[in-house]
C-alpha cells in the first residue's frame, strides 16, 4: 500500500541502554560489544575463506579461457588492482569506522562520512590515474580504461565498508565481500566467453563486482553551515587517516617483503615456488588476525587502552590460529606429496618456519590494531624497527642457507618484531590483554602433532580432530569474561575530587554509537534506569504510567515518540516539561481537521464520496498528510474540484496512475488514491471498500472495522515492514474476534491471508510484551521473509485472476522495495 509518511526505522528505542553503576559493583555482564565483535570476527573469517576460494577459482578458470598473452596481462592488471585496493583499505574504512564508533552526535557522524567520501573520491581519482599510467606499459586503451574505472569504483566502495564496520554491521559487510567476488567471477566469465572481451572483460569485472557495495551507500546526517568544507578541513580526521594508513601500510609491507625478496633474489625456481606455496598456506593466521581486527576495532576505539575487550580479541585469535599453525608446521612430507607435485618437495621443511612466521605476523597485525584503536600512532617507529629486523633476518638467512635460510630467518625476524611491539604494548596498556589466553591446550596438541609426524595416517586423523575442535571453539566461545565493562558501558577511573564527592565517571553508549560521559552517584542508579528514554516512552504512552524524568531523557524519548507517531500522547503525559509539544500537536491537529473538512466537503458537494484511510483521529500526533480513496473513475474529477485549494500538484513516478499529492498553502497535504494500493499494486477492491464503508460524522466515510484492520496490516506488510506505536494503538482497538475473523476471510479472497496472519501475530506479540513492560524494539520490525512470501503469493493470486500486468509489477518491485526498506532501517 502506498506510503504517505517518512520512512521509519527501528530507532533508539530498540537499543539497550545501560545505567551508570558503581565500579565496585560487578554484576553479570551480557557484554554485547564482545558478542558483536566475536560474531563479526567469525563472519569475516568465513568471508575471507570464501573470497580466497572464489578468487582462486576465478584465476583457474581464466587459465582455460584466456590465451597465454591475455592471461599475462590479466595477472599484471590484477596485481595493479590488488595493490590499489590495499592502499584503499588501509585508509578510508579504518578512519571512518573509528570516527563512527567515537561519534557523539549526528554532526560528527556526518563529518566522518563526508570526509570518507572526499578521500575516497580523491584517492580513487589519483590512484586510478596512477594505475592507468602503469597499465599503458603492457595493455591497450580499453584495458587501461577498465583498470582505471575499476580502481575508482573500488575506492568508492570503501565508504560503504567503513560505514558498515563503524556501525558494526559485520555480517552485512562480510556478505557484501562474498557477493563482490561472486559477481566479479560471474561477470568476468560472461564478458570473456559471451562477449569475447578477453583480459579487458576479466579486469573490468573487478569494478562491476564492487557495485553491490554502492547499494548500501550510507545516508549521511545533514550538517549546518558548509558541512563538506568542514569535513575536508577536519585536522583530527586527517591526522587519524595518515596515522592509520602508516600503521596498516607497514603491516602490509611486512607481510609482503619475504615473497618479494624470494622473487628478486637469485634462487632455484623449484625452491622459490616451494617457498611461495608454503607462504600461501601459512598466511592463513594473518587472515584470521585481520578478521578479528576488523570486527573488534570499532568497539576497541570506544574503550580505554588495555581493556578486557582486547583480551577477548587475543583469545579469539589464539583459538583460531594456534592449532592451525601447529598443523601447518608439523604436516608430514607424504601428506604434502599427495597434494603438490614432486618439485615442491622442500615444502615439508619450509612450512615448519613459514607457519611460525604467519602466526607472528598475525599477532603483529593484532598488536598494531590495539595501538591504533587508542590513537597511539607512535608505535610506527617500533614497527619500522621490527620491519628492519625482519628484513635483515631474511637477507642473513638467504646468505647463509638460501631459500631454507630465508624461511628460518623470516621466523626469527618476525618473532623478534612481534617481541618489540608486544613489549611496548604491554608497557603502555598493561598485561590485561594477555590474560585468559588459552595456551596450555594448544601447546599440548602441538606436542602431540610433533610426536605423530612420523606416522602420516595417524597424524592426519589427529590433525582432523584438532581442526574440528579448533573450529568448534572459534565458533562457540564468546570470548573472555568482561565484568568491568557492562553492556554499552565503560567505567573509567574517577578523579580524586570525584572520589571525595562520592561520584563515579561513567561512559554510556547512546543510540547510533555516540558516547555520553557523565558523573553519577551510586545511589542514583535506579533513577537513571528509570530514565531510559525507551522505558519512559512505553510507560507513559502505552502503560499510562508516567515516570519521573529529567529534561534530557525526556527530549530523547520525544525523538523516539516522533518516530512512532505518538508525540502528542507523550507530551500530554508530561504537560509541564513538554508544553511546547502540546501546543505544536494541538495546532497541527486543528490544521489537519480544517484541511480534511474542507477537502472532503468540496468533494461531497460535487457528488464525489471519499474514504479516509490510515488515520486515527485520536492518534494525537503531527500529521504530515491525509489519505483519501475516491471511487473508480472519479480521480481526475476530484483533482479538478480541488483546484484552487492546493498550490502544488505532484505524483511519485511509481504511483502516477494511482495517487496524486496535493499541497495546500498550510497544513497537511491531501493524497488522493484510486485504490488501497502500494506502488500501484492494489490490495483490496475499491468498490468493495466503498460498499462496506461507514459514516464518520463528517463529510467523509471510514472503512468498516474489518477493512480498517486489513489496511493497517497491509501497510506494514507490503510497505513499511514495521508497526510503530501509533499503528499498534490503532490495531489494538480492532482485535475483536468477529472483526479478526471477517478480516481473515476478506484477506483470503484478496490473496494474502497467510501474510496477514503473520503480521497480526507479530503485532499482537509486541502488544503483549509492551503490556508486560518487557523490552520491545520500536518500531516493531516485520520479518523480511514474510513480506517476500506475501508478495509472491499475492502476485500469483493477481495472475490467476487475469491481472498479469499488475502481477508482473508486484513481482518486479517486491525484492527491490524490501531491500531498500531494510537498508534504510539498518542505517537508522
Amino acid at each position: 500500500m502506498a506510503d504517505h509518511r517518512p520512512a521509519r526505522c527501528p530507532g533508539p528505542a530498540g537499543a539497550r541502554m545501560s545505567a551508570p553503576r558503581s565500579a565496585t559493583m560487578h554484576r553479570p555482564a551480557s557484554r554485547p560489544d564482545v558478542v558483536k565483535a566475536v560474531h563479526g570476527a567469525r563472519w569475516f573469517t568465513g568471508a575471507a575463506l570464501a573470497v580466497g576460494a572464489v578468487n582462486y577459482g576465478y584465476a583457474l578458470v581464466l587459465t582455460r579461457l584466456l590465451d597465454v598473452g591475455s592471461y599475462a596481462r590479466f595477472v599484471a592488471g590484477q596485481w595493479l588492482l590488488l595493490s590499489a585496493a590495499t592502499v584503499a583499505t588501509v585508509t578510508v574504512p579504518w578512519v571512518l569506522a573509528q570516527a563512527l564508533a567515537r561519534a557523539r552526535s549526528d554532526a560528527e557522524r556526518g563529518d566522518a562520512g563526508r570526509f570518507a567520501v572526499i578521500t575516497s573520491i580523491g584517492g580513487g581519482l589519483v590512484m586510478g590515474g596512477v594505475v592507468a599510467a602503469v597499465a599503458t606499459r603492457f595493455a591497450g586503451p580499453a584495458t587501461t580504461l577498465a583498470l582505471a574505472l575499476s580502481t575508482f569504483l573500488i575506492y568508492m566502495t570503501t565508504v560503504t565498508a567503513g560505514w558498515l564496520q563503524g556501525v558494526e554491521r559485520m555480517r552485512t559487510l562480510s556478505l557484501l565481500h562474498v557477493a563482490e567476488v561472486l559477481v566479479k567471477m560471474a561477470v568476468g566469465v560472461f564478458l570473456v566467453v559471451a562477449l569475447g572481451l578477453g583480459d579487458t572483460g576479466a579486469l573490468a569485472a573487478f569494478g562491476i563486482g564492487a557495485l553491490p557495495f554502492l547499494l548500501w551507500w550510507p545516508s549521511l546526517p545533514s550538517g549546518s553551515g558548509r558541512p563538506w568544507r568542514s569535513a575536508s578541513a577536519n585536522r583530527d580526521l586527517w591526522r587519524r587517516a595518515l596515522g592509520i594508513a602508516r600503521l596498516q601500510g607497514l603491516v602490509a609491507l611486512m607481510a609482503a617483503v619475504d615473497v618479494v625478496l624470494v622473487t628478486m633474489l637469485p634462487t632455484e625456481p623449484a625452491e622459490a615456488a616451494s617457498y611461495q606455496a608454503s607462504v600461501t598456506l601459512s598466511r592463513v593466521p594473518l587472515f584470521v588476525a585481520s578478521a578479528v581486527s576488523l570486527a573488534f576495532f570499532p568497539a576497541l576505539s570506544r574503550r580505554r587502552a588495555g581493556s578486557r575487550l582486547s583480551a577477548s580479541a587475543v583469545r579469539m585469535y589464539v583459538l583460531g590460529s594456534l592449532p592451525l599453525t601447529a598443523t601447518l608446521a608439523t604436516v608430514p612430507g607424504p601428506v604434502l606429496g599427495t597434494v603438490f607435485p614432486a618439485d615442491y618437495s622442500s615444502m615439508s621443511t619450509l612450512m615448519v618456519f613459514t607457519a611460525l612466521t604467519g602466526f607472528a605476523l598475525g599477532a603483529v597485525n593484532l598488536a598494531v590494531t590495539f595501538s591504533q584503536a587508542v590513537d597511539d600512532y607512535a608505535c610506527a617507529r617500533w614497527q619500522i624497527a621490527g620491519l628492519v629486523v625482519y628484513t635483515l633476518a631474511l637477507l642473513a638467512g638467504w646468505r647463509i642457507g638460501g631459500v631454507q635460510g630465508i624461511a628460518i630467518g623470516g621466523a626469527a625476524g618476525a618473532t623478534a618484531a612481534l617481541a618489540l611491539l608486544l613489549g611496548r604494548l604491554v608497557r603502555r596498556q598493561g598485561t590485561a590483554l594477555l590474560r585468559h589466553t588459552p595456551l596450555v591446550e594448544p601447546l599440548l596438541l602441538t606436542a602431540l602433532l610433533v610426536l605423530l609426524r612420523p606416522f602420516p595416517l595417524v597424524w592426519l586423523i589427529a590433525a582432523t580432530a584438532i581442526g574440528i575442535r579448533a573450529v568448534e571453539r572459534f565458533l562457540r566461545r564468546p570470548g573472555a569474561p568482561d565484568p568491568a565493562e557492562d553492556q554499552n558501558e565503560v567505567t573509567t577511573e574517577p578523579s580524586s575530587a570525584d572520589r571525595s564527592a562520592g561520584l563515579e565517571a561513567t561512559t554510556t553508549e547512546q543510540p547510533g554509537g555516540a558516547m555520553t560521559h557523565m558523573r553519577t552517584h551510586p545511589a542514583d542508579a535506579d533513577t537513571d534506569t528509570q530514565e531510559r528514554p525507551d522505558r519512559l516512552l512505553v510507560e507513559a504512552v502505552w502503560r499510562d504510567n508516567p515516570l519521573p524524568a529529567g529534561d534530557a531523557a525526556l527530549r530523547h524519548a520525544l525523538r523516539i515518540a516522533r518516530d512512532n507517531q505518538v508525540e502528542g500522547r507523550l507530551a500530554r503525559a508530561y504537560p509541564g516539561q513538554l508544553a511546547d509539544v502540546v501546543t505544536e500537536v494541538d495546532t497541527a491537529n486543528e490544521l489537519f481537521r480544517e484541511n480534511l473538512t474542507e477537502v472532503t466537503g468540496r468533494l461531497y458537494a460535487a457528488g464525489i464520496p471519499t474514504v479516509l484511510i490510515k488515520a486515527d483521529l485520536a492518534g494525537d500526533y503531527v500529521y504530515g498528510n491525509f489519505d483519501l480513496v475516491v471511487p473508480d473513475g472519479c480521480w481526475e474529477a476530484a483533482c479538478d474540484v480541488l483546484d484552487g485549494w492546493y498550490v502544488d500538484r505532484d505524483t511519485y513516478w511509481l504511483e502516477r496512475s494511482t495517487k496524486v499529492l496535493l499541497e495546500p498553502r498550510s497544513g497537511p497535504a491531501a493524497h488522493l488514491h484510486t485504490a488501497v494500493s502500494w506502488f500501484g499494486v492494489p490490495v483490496m477492491p475499491t468498490s468493495r471498500l466503498f460498499e462496506r464503508a461507514v459514516p464518520s460524522g463528517g463529510a467523509w466515510l471510514v472503512p468498516c472495522p474489518a477493512d480498517e484492520l486489513r489496511i493497517w496490516l497491509a501497510h506494514g506488510l507490503f510497505q513499511n515492514l514495521t508497526f510503530d506505536l501509533s499503528e499498534l494503538f490503532a490495531l489494538r482497538k480492532l482485535l475483536a474476534p468477529d472483526v479478526v475473523a471477517e478480516a481473515r476471510h476478506e484477506a483470503a479472497g484478496e490473496g494474502w491471508a497467510a501474510g496477514g496472519d503473520r503480521a497480526l501475530a507479530v503485532a499482537v506479540g509486541a502488544m503483549r510484551r509492551l503490556d508486560e513492560g518487557a523490552p520491545v524494539r520500536l518500531p516493531v520490525p516485520l520479518p523480511v521473509g514474510a513480506s517476500l512470501r506475501v508478495g509472491t503469493v499475492h502476485a500469483l493470486h493477481l495472475l490467476r485472476h487475469g491481472r498479469a500486468r499488475v502481477a508482473a509489477r508486484e513481482a518486479a518491485l517486491r525484492v527491490p522495495l524490501v531491500v531498500a526498506k531494510r537498508r534504510r532501517m539498518l542505517q537508522s
